[in-house]
């Protein structure tokens, strides 16, 4: 009897043990799911479970390894994670702040007993991390410092290899290819722009953009240049006025060269007398007594830069006096002018043009009369400006003189019909008072009258009335109306 009864209350507990547990979890009302995020940001996975006992506990699973228990985080590592936990209502969210890129991979909501046996898993989601270059990328760099003309160019732009690839786009004004994103020698991935070198290419800046569709809020650029493009002098030779016989020439040697020119060369083609010119600063190349010989010479000015040289050349047009209409001649500080006859002006139609062309040099070269004529002109306008500013700021002045004047002398004032009453120079205005009675004697201050009297300021001065009443003591003005003196 004994064994029988042992054997039912053994069977009864086990049979109670098991409806106890299929109780206690019955399975995963809401299951963790795929997500993605960019570095940076923040990430939820929800897990919600239904009937739990005392001895079961729900932990996340992160590529297999367990990193909390119930509502807290056991692992260190995972500073930035944290649990809502709700053990009512069976909640165990997992949140991510800040994503990292080893936060990618496998999460599994898990529950386990009191053994640390694992009852039942969740699915398990997958977490892709967005990821976005750090922040020195983009790093823009290129194969040389400086480049000579011809030369070929090559500009590389740098980003961190990330998952989605980063875009990289140049930014230029030059024409030239580039090369595709690809993967460099480092591990990075690198975007290569090239071209062949030019003059205008100097000085040139080139921009690098970085974009990534993980945060397309995200915008970054570096940048190269100003580029350095080395290239020999590009000379021009400028002469300041048409050259005229028995007169001084001037011509001016211009150049463009990188790096800076070294040294000027001043020829001619026949060669001249060296005691015909002279230089300044060996870019100006004055000739001062202009030769007929000179007509047709080349003047020739040779420039030279650690690169190489460049020259320029220009021919002499050598013109006579006679062919210029309005020649200016200098006499002591003073100028004269000498016309062609109308006869000789009219020979011709190309006669005609020359003489134009000759009357607008004199025009620039003789500026003095034309300045002195100008200057007369300007000063009488000054002149004449200021009167007409004085004469306005006087007018201006007098006018509200003018109206005090004439409202001091007619005085008026108006009635209930409306018209105008002249006020009088002189009138009486009586006014009435009594003093303050005294509490101390009981008794009325006497009653008085005061005149006030109104004189123009045009009217005779009387001597007569001109007596200064001093003003009297309180003492005095009482006893004068029988006041006992005690009782002040």
């Amino acid at each position: 009897m004994l064994g029988i009864g042992t054997t039912v209350g053994t069977w009864v507990f086990f049979h109670m043990f098991m409806l106890q547990r299929t109780y206690s979890f019955s399975g995963f009302i809401k299951e963790p799911l795929d997500e993605n995020q960019a570095e940076g940001d923040l990430t939820y996975f929800t897990c919600i479970v239904r009937e739990l006992d005392d001895t079961q506990y729900i932990s996340w699973l992160h590529n297999g390894r367990k990193i909390s228990k119930n509502g807290e985080i056991i692992i260190n590592t995972y500073a930035h994670y944290s649990i809502d936990y709700n053990s009512v209502f069976g909640t165990c969210n997992l949140r991510i702040q800040n994503v990292q890129r080893r936060d990618k991979g496998r999460y599994t909501c898990t529950v386990y007993d009191s053994n640390d046996k694992i009852v039942e898993k969740s699915r398990t989601a997958n977490f892709t991390v967005l990821e976005i270059p750090q922040q020195q990328y983009p790093i823009c760099s290129s194969t040389q410092t400086s480049y000579r003309v011809g030369q070929y160019v090559v500009l590389n732009c740098i980003s961190e290899k990330t998952t989605p690839l980063a875009l990289l786009r140049w930014v230029h004004n030059i024409g030239g290819s580039d090369s595709g994103l690809k993967e460099s020698l480092t591990g990075n991935y690198e975007k290569s722009y090239s071209f062949i070198a030019k003059q205008s290419d100097n000085r040139a800046i080139f921009t690098c953009e970085l974009t990534t569709s993980a945060n397309p809020s995200i915008e970054r650029n570096c940048t190269i240049g100003p580029l350095d493009v080395l290239y020999p002098p590009i000379v021009r030779i400028q002469q300041t006025r048409d050259v005229i016989l028995g007169n001084e020439a001037i011509f001016i040697c211009y150049s463009d060269a990188n790096p800076q020119e070294t040294t000027f060369e001043w020829s001619f083609d026949p060669p001249i007398n060296e005691n015909m010119f002279v230089l300044e600063n060996d870019i100006i190349l004055r000739i001062k007594n202009t030769l007929s010989s000179l007509n047709g010479t080349s003047v020739i000015c040779t420039v030279t830069n650690s690169i190489g040289s460049g020259s320029s050349k220009l021919i002499v047009n050598v013109k006579l006096k006679e062919s210029i209409n309005n020649v200016v001649e200098s006499n002591n500080g003073k100028e004269t002018t000498q016309s062609e006859k109308p006869n000789e002006r009219n020979k011709n139609k190309s006669n005609n043009q020359n003489s134009k062309s000759n009357q607008q040099l004199l025009q620039t070269r003789s500026p003095n009369n034309n300045n002195s004529s100008s200057t007369d002109i300007s000063i009488s306008l000054v002149v004449i400006i200021a009167l007409v500013c004085i004469i306005v700021i006087l007018g201006l002045a007098l006018i509200p003189v003018g109206y005090m004047k004439y409202t001091r002398r007619q005085p008026s004032d108006t009635i209930s019909r409306g018209r105008p009453v002249s006020i009088p120079d002189v009138y009486f205005e009586p006014r009435d008072h009594i003093d303050p009675m005294l509490p101390q004697l009981g008794l009325a201050a006497p009653w008085m009258r005061t005149v006030g009297v109104q004189v123009p300021g045009e009217c005779e001065y009387d001597a007569t009335y001109n007596t200064q009443v001093m003003p009297q003591p309180r003492q005095v003005y009482y006893t004068q109306r029988m006041y006992p003196a005690s009782s002040l």
